[in-house]
């Protein structure tokens, strides 16, 4: 007797959950991670490829009218927002001042997921995070930045309390270098060497016609910020804001400063950012200008890469094209 045809199980289309999931690990380091290291490099650019090409997408579905209401990504602040999270701990805490699309890049969380909630898309809002990593914690956001801070502030506060080994590092966007509005939670942090570390974001961003560079600088020079650090007795740090490697580096040191319990550390990130609209050609047809090329963050790690002999444009290609491919099958899945 001839045993029983068992019944296939249907083929398994590209656009599944998890076809998309695993094309998308999360990004991390270890806390001892070398700058030599080529994997530590890859991985860095790894994650500022992916964070550009979700921002660019989430773009392009705010100009067709799909997810009205989401703020617009500026491009090239990336290497900012990843090297301030990206080697952070389990129950470690991530605080910014406004939406950060690295942050799913760094948790690895299901692009299905993403987009199903920009989308407001109810169909997965039950289905469990993929591949989400315990790395990262986001603080929910608050109406006012001040308050994002003092609530970031707190939550370093528990951590001494409780005598847990955990930092916060807290981000705060565009303009803000001023910090006129931080001083409860600087005065609360250095009070109690809370191990917390504030960042910010101290851009010139490129004007819609793309000719113009409107610099929303509040501080003006290295010593001026160090003063305004100082005067809490704390430290104040300069990074380039575009170099990755850079402001990772910085702010692990000043990651371990807050852990091992020397207490908080102010670093200045001096950014170019620009509008999207700006990469549209100008009026009389030229393109954007080149000092947006060479201070983007993706440029400036290539030509890092390539002095040392690491790079290979098949490999980003193939990057590329994989998580274009996870992106498109996510996005298809959410508008189901």
């Amino acid at each position: 007797m001839a045993a029983p045809k068992t019944k296939r199980p249907a083929k398994v289309n590209q656009t599944s959950v998890e076809s998309v999931a695993a094309a998308y690990p999360p990004c991390t380091l270890a806390t001892d991670a070398s700058p030599s290291n080529p994997d530590v490099l890859r991985t860095l650019y790894a994650a500022l490829l992916k964070t550009r090409m979700l921002e660019e997408q989430v773009l392009a579905l705010l100009r067709a009218g799909k997810i009205p209401g989401v703020p617009v990504p500026i491009l090239g602040g990336e290497a900012t927002e990843i090297g301030a999270c990206i080697g952070l701990r389990p129950d470690d805490s991530f605080a910014s001042s406004q939406p950060t699309l690295a942050t799913h890049v760094i948790q690895g969380i299901s692009l299905e997921r993403v987009f199903a909630g920009l989308l407001n898309s109810q169909k997965h809002a039950a289905k469990p995070v993929a591949h989400q990593s315990e790395s990262l914690r986001v603080i929910p956001h608050s109406a006012t930045v001040a308050a994002q801070l003092d609530v970031a502030a707190g939550v370093a506060l528990a951590y001494r309390q409780l005598d847990k080994p955990n930092v916060v590092v807290a981000l705060a966007h565009d303009g803000l270098a001023a910090l006129g509005f931080w001083h409860e939670a600087a005065t609360l942090a250095s009070h109690h060497r809370l191990p917390i570390v504030f960042m910010v974001e101290n851009c010139a961003q490129s004007h819609p016609n793309g000719a113009t560079a409107v610099h929303s600088l509040a501080v003006h020079s290295n010593d001026d910020l160090r003063d305004r650090a100082e005067a809490y007795g704390i430290p104040g740090i300069t990074v380039d804001g575009n170099d990755i490697v850079a402001v990772w580096r910085v702010t692990q040191e000043s990651i371990h400063r807050a852990r091992s319990g020397a207490g908080p550390t102010l670093i200045e990130c001096r950014t170019w950012r620009r509008h999207a609209e700006a990469e549209n050609p100008t009026k009389n047809g030229r393109a954007p200008s080149n000092l947006r090329r060479q201070n983007d963050p993706l440029h400036h790690m290539e030509h890092y890469m390539k002095k040392r002999k690491l790079w290979k444009q098949a490999w980003k290609e193939t990057l590329a094209e994989e998580f274009r491919a996870a992106l498109a099958a996510a996005v298809g899945e959410a508008q189901l």
